[in-house]
């Protein structure tokens, strides 16, 4: 390549004082015209650190198996899909096996383009080629463009090459948060067989399809029909006028609009009989006992199918499962057959309830419907708008069942539960349309278990997460499901069985411990075998007493904190006007869930692929409007309740106030010490984001990012380091330290206000 060259130093690296000190730097312009050029620079490299603008897959496999280069690391700053341009099986294959061999790293970009070209190239000899230029890491860079590079050759561990290395990793933590393979990699640990294993990769490339199990083979035909159903259901009872069957009340089927036909005379005697029968409607309404009345529609239609049947073909399914299958089914009703089983709807219905827990749930977007399996029965969401008097009444319940927590619990973060407590609302009722939002963000490039998390609401044993838990599945469900899942009788056999019966029904699982949780491993790749072609499956919610799982887990749940405590034996004060409260507002009749149901139906949110449980947050927020209801302070209108309120941070807020934290200066960071046993600090440790490369020893925890630490706690590292009880909590974080008192005084300081004293 054609190059000028020299000696250089730079003044302020201690070890470079003069040309020829420790640190010196050899220097390089270059011009690069072709492959050897390239190779002159890589070739044989033990590591490779790269930031370039585009980048080509099958170069990079090239580099590592053909040109000696023990290692990759490298930022894409161009494509927002990158995944896109790996289009072969064979590449796709290569690129896996050597991020698991901890060989390569691909780095995506999560927000502008970054167009630089920067190379830090360590080699065999400890020496380091440090390159930037207008060079990128790309097939057509490397065989078709000139470039121009500068090239600065010094040893490894100067101060040189840190500095360098520290600009590597501004790129790194400022514009990537996601890396290319991560769902492919951890989906292909859970292949039970190199067949899955390659179908896996052949489905990430777009090359093929998954296979759903046999299980979910013989559901995915049950609801298929059980839509088909449903589609001409909702059709007559949205439209009764236009359809040609007749609906009304089973109670009242006179009131059908028909022309009911009189049987032809045939001289018998009991054909006045005949003729006087009543005439049953096609499509029979069941009125639910939950209805509000203050409408003019139903607020939660039901349909009564009792003729309705379920066809399930057998002729691709293993035979033993498909026998258990229709064993089970036939004493129910149901027809064996050679190749199929046939089955009443009811008694479809009850076999997913008796083998999952929950109820068949299906989400229907062109008939505009959810539809849930009761028996005979399907219920149906509402098939209008809702009217200002019924939303009132139902946000009105949301809020009395919420502000429990100010009328009868203990805590010291009154706003922050009662936030947290309306997010998991927000939560359940968006639940159900997760696979709507699975099928709009499935990308080979994006792992869902980040984005369709699990939802974990954690506190106290009498902190009430678990009658909240159930009061949202009774919202959701018509008051058809009232409780979870015992956690004691869920392991991973049964996380994985709800996968296969194509139901997006919430699975709640109720007091789960944390070591149980872990041992479930299905739930931290829960959606990541998840295709368009599969079946339909529902979110998870847990309620626990225990502390937070590991971190692998953590980054898959949506973590709530009930952070309070109700009256919960008899002889506790306040118990029974708490239970007579909380009956009352269980009693009343609240169809909320089927009103924002019918919202999601038509504006159908997911197809924007961007929000999840932000669709259903602006719902709610314009049912206030349209009800004319004040929104109450402690609504998440804006962001997620756990966002506002981290309670992470006001742990550590208050233990710094009360004096059970001190900090200590170390370089570049600080460890806080704490006054509390090694079981309490772990806790403290697993809520700090991990932007602040923490590590709990002992009762201390080392935080390696002093600066963004304080900007999170709300205090200056200088008073940190100082006297705890004479720091001031900076006011950017006030919202997490309001107090049961509105009024009191700002200036009041920081345990005062968190008492609600002035």
């Amino acid at each position: 390549m054609d190059e000028l060259t020299a000696d250089i130093s730079f003044d302020r690296f201690a070890d470079m004082p003069e040309f020829y000190g420790s640190g010196a730097a050899k220097y390089r312009l270059a011009m690069v015209k072709s492959r050897d050029d390239f190779l002159e620079l890589f070739e044989g490299a033990d590591h490779v650190d790269a930031v370039t603008y585009a980048e080509t897959p099958e170069l990079m496999v090239q580099m590592l198996t053909e040109y000696g280069i023990g290692s990759l690391d490298v930022l894409i700053g161009n494509a927002d899909d990158y995944a896109d341009q790996v289009n072969e099986v064979a590449t796709a294959r290569s690129l896996v096996q050597l991020r698991q061999d901890d060989r390569l790293v691909v780095r995506l970009k999560n927000r502008k383009t970054v167009h630089s070209k920067i190379y830090r190239i360590v080699m065999p000899d400890d020496t380091v080629k440090l390159v930037q230029g207008s060079a990128n890491l790309s097939r057509n860079s490397w065989e078709y463009h000139t470039n121009q590079i500068s090239v600065m050759t010094t040893e490894l561990g100067t101060e040189l090459d840190e500095a360098f290395e520290r600009f590597i990793d501004q790129y790194r933590d400022g514009y990537s948060s996601q890396t290319l393979l991560e769902g492919l990699v951890e989906a292909l640990e859970d292949a039970e067989s190199p067949e899955e294993r390659e179908n896996r990769i052949e489905y990430w490339v777009g090359a093929g399809d998954l296979d759903v199990s046999d299980t979910a083979a013989l559901n995915q035909d049950a609801v298929e029909d059980l839509k088909a159903v449903a589609d001409h259901v909702t059709a007559v009872v949205d439209d009764p006028d236009e359809a040609e069957e007749t609906v009304a009340f089973v109670e009242e089927p006179d009131a059908a609009d028909r022309t009911v036909v009189e049987p032809e005379e045939d001289g018998s005697d009991d054909s006045d009989d005949a003729a006087g029968e009543e005439t049953e409607p096609d499509v029979g309404l069941v009125e639910s006992e939950h209805e509000t009345g203050l409408t003019a529609a139903l607020d939660r239609p039901r349909v009564r199918t009792p003729d309705e049947r379920i066809r399930m073909g057998t002729s691709k399914v293993d035979k033993d499962t498909a026998d258990e299958f229709g064993a089970s089914l036939r004493d129910r009703g149901a027809t064996v057959e050679d190749h199929s089983i046939t089955a009443p709807l009811s008694a479809y219905n009850s076999q997913v309830k008796e083998s999952t827990a929950i109820p068949t749930m299906t989400v229907l977007p062109d008939a505009e419907q959810v539809v849930i399996g009761e028996q005979d029965e399907m219920i149906l969401v509402a098939t209008g708008e809702p009217t200002p008097a019924v939303l009132d009444h139902c946000l009105e319940t949301i809020e009395d069942y919420i502000e429990t927590v100010e009328n009868h619990g203990h805590t010291r973060s009154e706003t922050a539960v009662m936030a947290q407590m309306y997010e998991a609302f927000l939560y359940g009722f968006w639940a159900p349309f997760a696979n709507q939002y699975a099928e709009a963000l499935s990308s080979p490039s994006r792992t869902l278990d980040n984005v369709l998390q699990h939802l974990y609401i954690e506190g106290k044993s009498d902190a009430g997460k678990d009658k909240l838990t159930e009061y949202i599945l009774r919202l959701v469900s018509d008051n058809t499901v009232i409780s979870g899942v015992d956690a004691d009788d869920v392991g991973v056999k049964e996380i994985r069985g709800i996968r296969e019966w194509n139901t997006s029904f919430p699975y709640a699982i109720i007091d789960a411990e944390k070591e149980k949780i872990q041992r479930w491993s299905p739930i931290r790749n829960y959606w990541g075998d998840w295709t368009p072609t599969s079946v339909d499956q529902p979110c998870l919610i847990f309620t626990t007493n225990d502390a937070l799982p590991k971190s692998e887990f953590r980054n898959r749940m949506k973590i709530l904190s009930m952070d309070v405590s109700f009256p919960s034996n008899p002889e506790d004060p306040g118990f029974r006007a708490a239970q007579d409260d909380l009956a009352e507002v269980l009693e009343r009749q609240n169809p909320i869930f089927s009103y924002v149901a019918r919202r999601m139906l038509t504006d159908k949110p997911w197809t924007d692929g961007n929000g999840t449980i932000e669709d259903v947050r602006r719902i709610v927020r314009e049912f206030y409007e349209e009800s004319g209801r004040k929104q109450p302070d402690y609504f998440p209108a804006d962001e997620p309740a756990e966002k506002t309120y981290d309670t992470g941070r006001l742990k550590w807020q208050r233990d710094i106030q009360g004096g059970r934290v001190t900090f200590e200066s170390e370089p570049d960071a600080i460890t806080a010490d704490f006054d509390r046993e090694e079981y309490e600090v772990y806790d403290y440790e697993k809520r700090l984001p991990k932007r602040f490369m923490s590590e709990k020893s002992s009762t201390s925890v080392y935080i390696g990012a002093p600066e963004e630490f304080a900007e999170w706690i709300g205090y200056p590292v200088e008073e940190l380091l100082g006297d705890p009880e004479a720091t001031e909590p900076r006011s950017d974080h006030s919202a997490e330290t309001e107090t049961d008192d509105s009024n009191a005084d700002e200036s009041g300081g920081f345990l005062s206000r968190l008492l609600g004293r002035s």
